[in-house]
């Protein structure tokens, strides 16, 4: 091919790239717009806080006869509220005491959430099967909590607080009026029915339109 021919051919390709281009601006009518979508992402929070603290303890008479100061029981045991650290100790119980406390939660996030109140009691210290001498009540106003699910009251429904609302559930701690002291076969000495023992509770919250299931594997908790 000579270089006349190889010019002529370069110019062919360039016409019909041109023809092609020309050929574009005659397409059918369209047009596009485009629009941006902001997104941000909500959040599940809450806060947990203990307070109004009174105390309780048998009498001759009656059961769970109020005692004043709130802070003490009928034969020298006392009960205490540290406020920063949200820890109630109890201290010299024997059958029959009990403290009473009011567990407020608030959704401090921005989405509707369900909650679920865990008890835990851990026997530290103390003779064997004490921690069933613990007793612990929920209650939503007179109705009993459930615990350990995500579902209160009477109809076993889910418990759903939308932002800034709150729930106040009555929490009672109580030793078992029948509980019996402990004594040592061998010696016969009196022993401690528990020297040291804790009941923990936790709140927990997770977004209300999510399964019991799903929010148990994102936290981590057991069926």
């Amino acid at each position: 091919m000579s270089k006349k021919t190889a010019v002529i051919s370069a110019g062919l390709i360039a016409l019909l790239c041109a023809a092609l281009i020309i050929g574009s601006t005659f397409a059918l009518f369209a047009v596009n717009r485009s629009s941006e979508i902001a997104v941000t992402t909500g959040s599940v929070d809450i806060s947990a806080e203990l307070g109004n603290l009174s105390t309780a303890s048998l009498s001759p008479g009656a059961d769970n006869v109020p005692n004043n100061p709130a802070g003490t029981f009928a034969t020298g045991g006392t009960a205490a509220l540290d406020g920063e650290t949200g820890r109630i100790t109890l201290t010299n119980v024997i059958p029959g005491d009990s403290a009473t406390f009011t567990l407020t939660v608030t959704n401090t996030g921005n989405n509707a959430a369900k909650v679920r109140v865990d008890v835990a009691k851990t026997v530290d210290k103390g003779a064997e099967n004490a921690a069933d001498e613990l007793l612990v009540t929920v209650k939503n106003g007179d109705a009993d909590f459930a615990t350990g699910v995500w579902t209160c009251g009477a109809d076993n429904g889910a418990l759903v607080l939308n932002p800034e609302d709150t729930l106040v559930l009555t929490v009672t701690v109580a030793l078992d009026k029948n509980a019996t002291q402990p004594v040592n076969d061998i010696t016969g000495a009196v022993e401690q029915l528990i020297s040291s023992a804790t009941v923990k509770i936790t709140v927990y919250a997770g977004q209300a339109n999510a399964s019991d299931g799903d929010l148990d594997g994102a936290l981590g908790l057991g069926a």
